[in-house]
């Protein structure tokens, strides 16, 4: 196996072996030792690729968060949005879909979120999600915002939110997962319909 592949390879296996124990024993109990025997490697070949479980954390985030700006940034490919409406629902399921992709390390996540610092993330991590947002926001044809990345980043907050507070429960069937698209849906719609009219009374 290349080296190049071999190193993507054990990147992931460190990744999903974090995950797994996050899930099955909590953040208290993460260390890199646990996280090394669940990956099959050594801690010494871990530290090649982290010092920390700090680190190791936050490149998972990281991933996670761009794997979320790819999908929306793919939204329009297939065609522009035409309406305020066609774009919420785009959003709201580019966004739910990029969340269930990897359901367990979106669920690992969201319990763990509390305790990493966020904000010691670079700052292009979030600038890419929010780019992707404002692109989409000033295309759309029934509407116009005079300041997009405050849009963009509260409808973002909001959904992260009804995310967050849904994920729990994702094990109990498919019905909760149909649940929170239609949910994320009815927010995006109804927090972009609100705000495109306000700009309308405020001209």
């Amino acid at each position: 196996m290349p080296s190049q592949s071999r190193s993507g390879a054990t990147v992931e296996a460190l990744h999903e072996a974090t995950v797994q124990v996050l899930l099955a024993e909590g953040l208290n109990r993460l260390t890199t030792t646990r996280v090394a025997e669940r990956a099959g490697v050594s801690v010494g070949t871990l530290y090649q690729y982290y010092p920390n479980k700090q680190a190791l954390l936050f490149a998972i985030l990281a991933r996670h968060f761009e794997e979320m700006a790819e999908a929306l940034e793919r939204i329009g490919i297939d065609g522009p949005a035409e309406t305020l409406d066609d774009l919420a629902h785009r959003i709201a399921d580019a966004y739910v879909s990029a969340k269930l992709a990897h359901p367990d390390t979106t669920v690992a996540l969201y319990r763990v979120a509390g305790a990493i610092d966020q904000v010691r993330l670079p700052s292009d991590v979030f600038k890419k999600l929010d780019a992707a947002v404002v692109r989409l926001l000033t295309c759309v044809p029934d509407a116009s915002f005079s300041d997009p990345h405050r849009v963009a980043f509260t409808l973002l907050s909001a959904l992260a939110g009804v995310s967050r507070g849904s994920f729990g429960a994702l094990a109990s069937g498919r019905h909760v997962q149909d649940s929170l698209r239609e949910e994320t849906r009815l927010l995006s719609r109804a927090y972009l319909r609100a705000a495109a009219e306000t700009e309308l009374t405020m001209k």
